[in-house]
């Protein structure tokens, strides 16, 4: 209804303007031109010369005010269509992020990076670093910020998530695909790289522990109750985790690798170490030590057995002396936990009814 109106009021206006095509352009009138016109048609009819197309455009553009405006007016309606039809493929990108490809050595890894260095020696590793070499880079995007002020040579993006992925990419010599997420706080990283984590290869309970004691030691939560609240983890298995990143590295080596620390075993170890540190840490020290290493399983048995840590450690020997320094009593433990007490020097009856009754009170039982 508008454009009708428009087309209305430019026939209003321009209803009186002479018509340019009245005067020819080498000055003959209109009614000169009309009598060319007639002798023209009388004559024979010939093939007319080919006329370049800028011309034919030219002899076909409106000669008058009303056409001009309906030719303006089309072409402003083309120039419409053609903008809502590129804002309508634009709205198709509606939230998505860019990807680019960055050198892996200007990347670094997070402050509370969660994979433990031992992680990228695993078979799982090598299988991922493989299908990414045979790919030519990783296929999935890590995602990244950027770091601010970072001084020219630096790493100038720190890992929000993919540090499985940014390490096999760097030992490959390969760029890593991934996405830039600028203005990004402490807290949205830690949650986003947590979620994301969880949804692929497993952390162990004990790099989860260390992820977590990380972002409360730095302050991203004030508890370790509005972690859980903001991660959506249930408490007690971020109590737990925490419980085995705090054991001491002598009781996590005893297990071969942290990976090998499972959520159960979190509270007997950290009872077994609340009864006897020092033992505690003394098991775990010849456990590392035993060849062939004992399994996961076995070195929780024993550094949580019947009387944990308190126990004679396995495979040490106590010995008892005189004032000349000559032996007279040993006790030896075997690999098994089993003790052995000897004495080098004949015992009388006395002696051997007084030892019964320390042993009967020992064993809470009568010989």
């Amino acid at each position: 209804m508008a454009n009708k109106d428009l087309v209305k009021r430019a026939f209003s206006v321009t209803a009186n303007l002479p018509i340019p095509s009245q005067q020819r352009r080498d000055g003959t009138s209109a009614s000169e031109a009309a009598e060319e016109g007639t002798r023209i048609s009388e004559a024979p009819a010939t093939i007319a010369p080919s006329v370049p197309n800028e011309q034919l455009a030219a002899s076909m553009a409106p000669k008058t005010g009303p056409g001009s405006m309906l030719a303006f007016m089309t072409e402003q309606s083309e120039v419409h269509r053609e903008v809502v039809r590129l804002r309508e493929r634009l709205g198709e990108f509606d939230g998505a992020q860019a990807t680019r490809r960055i050198d892996p050595k200007l990347i670094k890894a997070s402050s509370w990076a969660n994979r433990d260095m031992s992680h990228f020696k695993t078979q799982a590793f090598t299988s991922l670093k493989e299908e990414i070499a045979s790919a030519g880079g990783n296929v999935q995007p890590i995602k990244v910020r950027p770091i601010e002020g970072a001084a020219a040579g630096s790493p100038s993006f720190e890992i929000v998530f993919g540090h499985r992925r940014h390490q096999a990419c760097l030992e490959l010599g390969l760029p890593v695909l991934a996405l830039v997420q600028p203005d990004m706080r402490d807290a949205e990283l830690f949650v986003e790289m947590e979620r994301e984590n969880r949804e692929r290869e497993d952390l162990s309970a004990w790099e989860q522990g260390v992820m977590y004691m990380r972002a409360l030691e730095q302050g991203l939560f004030p508890s370790a109750k509005q972690l859980a609240a903001a991660i959506d983890r249930d408490m007690g298995n971020i109590s737990k985790a925490m419980a085995l990143a705090k054991l001491p590295s002598e009781v996590v080596r005893a297990f071969g690798s942290p990976l090998n620390l499972q959520f159960r075993w979190a509270t007997p170890l950290k009872d077994a170490h609340q009864r006897d540190p020092e033992g505690l840490l003394a098991a775990s020290r010849e456990l590392a030590t035993r060849v062939p290493p004992p399994s996961p399983a076995e070195v929780f048995a024993e550094l949580t057995a019947q009387g944990g840590a308190q126990r004679q450690v396995p495979g040490s020997t106590t010995e008892w002396k005189d004032d000349d320094g000559k032996r007279i009593v040993s006790l030896v433990v075997d690999r098994k936990g089993r003790p052995t007490l000897a004495f080098d020097q004949p015992m009388v009856e006395a002696q051997r009814r007084k030892l019964v009754k320390l042993i009967d009170g020992f064993v809470g039982s009568k010989a």
